[in-house]
């Protein structure tokens, strides 16, 4: 069934769904505070004592800073009046510059302050502190207590916040736009055989995060890809050289001295990371079709400016189209000047399917996301390759698409409220308008497309994607190789598949950076040629392999941290996972092998898993089992940062003084040029990307 709403995205946005999605998501939090069974008043007041025991606390810990201030100066000032008595009585009792009673005086005065301040500092200034210490540190157990209750007042709530929440939000809000808990094999295999979809196979990219999803009954999936690539590094040294020369005077020659520090540059290829996020969407319209745009209109565009881009761009266009019809080439101006000029796709193969995607309605619709500069403007990219549609936007760079259910965890039911409906809306926002230019084009609506239903075994339970996305929520010490100075590029290759399981083999692609020396050729001003040492880094490829069990479990996050407190899971884990290192998120359950999984290995897990209690009698959980459920998880949020180059480890390796340099013979025709160094460099990188 269509949404008339979804005919015009951006407007459907504003007058319907961005407001729905707002109403949806604050009722379904509210529902979740009942079936959690928080006191919100309750929870309010001990908030609002904790607040008010946290303000006490912050204006005595300031005084007491401010009393420690004082202290120390009356320190100061008994030290210098020390030293200045002591300064004055060697000009009256040594030098014999000063009267003697000037440095008697300054003894009496220096002992009086000495004596004052020192009775002031033990008898008031330290009692006075010891007293508020005292006092903060009251307030400060009174605080946690407070926090604690608050806590225990939230854990019922701050146990049902799971991995699917924004997801299902989203469905709700348009039931038109299905997301997917996972990306399994049965979908991959749907978009490989159908629309040509084949799997990342390339070593320096790994698929970060994934979801897969349907709009309109055509599918999508949305990946963040983590990737390395190659850069060119310039490296500095350095050499002072010394020799003398003879220079005339008045008085006939002499000999000088004379130093220079000689500057010589290399440049040799690095590794770079970063992470790029983008849609591909499948879809049956215009199958043939292949075309590119880029964003043209600037975020703080005027109609003025926008006009001035699009008769510029018309000017070019004509010259394209004249050009186009004397060489007999496929490229025919469409009759909407203003969407041609600013949406591109020029370089298009198909001018009948072109003009059947891009009808006035789907015109109007995409010149609108354009020229309206919020929420996101003219930000987005797109290549279409047949049934294969890429989208990539600028917002979505940066997005959270983990929906990781921890950051909505608090003590303090209001800021929760406000964190999981901001999280939420924005998640939503995100995700509308990274399909916003596909479905401004009514002819995709129209496709619905018809999956397949494969009656047959498939190679796995999950994809590929899925895979390399798990192995990338593990911590990333548990998998880069020993040695490794770099970050680590994780791809997964399938061992088999057991039953529900799938154990795969990951490996991490790093680099270990290996100190090494050139010597550069450079005319100094001694007038010879000398070897500049410059010292620089190499990267050498390095992997480590470690296998992974992964499953579809039908669970929750509240079950997944109950049942790693129970001894039997962790007796269960302890002789076959590495480190224990488990982890459940969107729907499955992954951990890191320490050997061979066997099919008894699963049905085991699985046995416990399920057959274990999972709660408290009645089904609900008790206040010690929601508290100890959350204990370890906030750590394990957004763990991006951890997965960087060592900066500071770099620097002290090149600083390492294990290599060392010395002279070498050089010649004339081998001088030092800075520009033949970066030409020949970047020879040397492009070749090896080519590679």
């Amino acid at each position: 069934m269509q949404d008339d709403a979804l005919l015009e995205p951006l407007k459907g946005y504003n007058s319907k769904y961005k407001a729905k999605h707002r109403e949806n998501t604050t009722q379904f939090f509210d529902n979740l505070t009942k079936e959690g069974q928080v006191n919100i008043e309750a929870n309010k007041q001990t908030v609002k004592a904790y607040r008010l025991k946290m303000a006490e606390i912050h204006n005595i810990a300031k005084k007491i800073s401010k009393k420690k201030t004082l202290k120390s100066v009356l320190i100061m000032i008994i030290v210098l009046s020390i030293l200045i008595a002591l300064f004055l009585s060697y000009l009256s009792f040594v030098g014999n510059t000063l009267p003697i009673w000037a440095g008697i005086t300054a003894i009496i005065v220096a002992l009086g302050i000495c004596i004052g301040f020192i009775f002031l500092i033990r008898y008031k200034i330290n009692k006075w502190i010891k007293e508020n210490e005292q006092i903060q540190a009251k307030l400060e157990e009174a605080a946690k207590k407070l926090q604690d209750e608050a806590w225990a007042q939230m854990a019922g709530l701050n146990a049902l916040y799971d991995w699917s929440i924004p997801g299902k939000l989203v469905t709700q809000t348009i039931p038109l736009l299905q997301m997917d808990e996972h990306f399994d094999e049965k979908k991959f295999t749907y978009l490989h055989e159908k629309y040509g979809l084949t799997e990342n196979k390339k070593n320096n990219i790994s698929t970060y995060f994934v979801q897969s999803g349907s709009i309109l009954g055509n599918p999508f999936l949305l990946c963040r890809d983590y990737e390395q690539t190659w850069n060119n590094k310039q490296y500095t040294g350095t050499l002072t050289i010394h020799w003398t020369e003879t220079v005339r005077t008045n008085n006939g020659t002499r000999t000088v001295s004379r130093s220079q520090t000689l500057v010589a540059s290399v440049w040799k290829p690095a590794p770079s990371y970063g992470f790029n996020t983008y849609l591909i969407y499948g879809n049956d319209a215009a199958p043939d079709l292949k075309f590119s745009r880029k964003p043209t209109v600037p975020a703080n565009a005027t109609e003025k400016d926008i006009a001035k881009k699009v008769k510029s761009r018309v000017k070019q266009l004509d010259a394209k189209a004249r050009k186009a019809v004397s060489a007999g080439a496929n490229y025919t101006r469409l009759g909407n000047d203003e969407f041609e000029a600013l949406f591109g796709g020029t370089d298009r193969n198909n001018e009948v399917q072109f003009r059947l995607l891009f009808t006035p309605l789907a015109q109007k619709n995409l010149l609108n996301l354009m020229k309206t500069p919020q929420p996101f403007g003219d930000d987005f990219y797109i290549q279409k390759d047949c049934e294969l549609n890429f989208v990539m936007t600028k917002h979505s760079q940066t997005a959270d698409y983990y929906a990781n259910p921890v950051q909505f965890v608090d003590f303090d039911w209001e800021a929760a409220r406000k964190k999981f409906i901001e999280y939420n809306e924005t998640f939503f926002k995100n995700i509308y308008f990274e399909l916003a230019p596909l479905m401004s084009i009514p002819l995709y609506q129209q496709h619905k497309s018809q999956e397949y239903i494969y009656e047959r075994e498939y190679k796995s339970n999950l994809s590929s994607y899925e895979h390399e996305s798990l192995a990338n929520s593990f911590d990333i010490n548990l998998l880069r190789p020993d040695r490794a100075t770099t970050p680590s590029i994780l791809k997964t290759n399938l061992i088999r598949k057991q039953g529900v399981a799938d154990t795969v083999e990951i490996t991490a692609h790093s680099f270990e950076a290996q100190r090494r020396v050139s010597y550069v050729p450079v005319r100094g001003g001694d007038g010879r040629i000398h070897s500049v040492p410059v010292f620089w880094l190499e990267y050498i490829p390095i992997e480590k392999n470690t296998p992974m069990a992964v499953e579809q479990k039908s669970s929750s996050r509240f079950e997944f941290n109950s049942k790693c407190q129970s001894r039997e899971f962790k007796a269960t884990m302890d002789g076959l996972s590495k480190r224990n290192a488990c982890l459940y998120e969107r729907g499955l359950l992954a951990f890191l092998l320490a050997r061979e999984v066997t099919d008894k290995d699963i049905s085991n897990i699985n046995t416990i898993y399920t057959g274990a209690q999972k709660t408290s009698p009645k089904g609900k959980p008790t206040l010690e089992e929601l508290i100890r459920s959350i204990q370890n998880e906030v750590d394990r949020m957004e763990h991006e940062a951890t997965n960087l180059t060592d900066e500071q480890a770099t620097e002290d390796l090149l600083k390492d003084e294990t290599i060392e340099a010395k002279e070498v013979e050089v010649s004339e025709e081998d001088l030092y040029d800075p520009t033949n160094q970066e030409e020949s460099m970047e020879e040397d990188v492009d070749s090896d990307e080519e590679e």
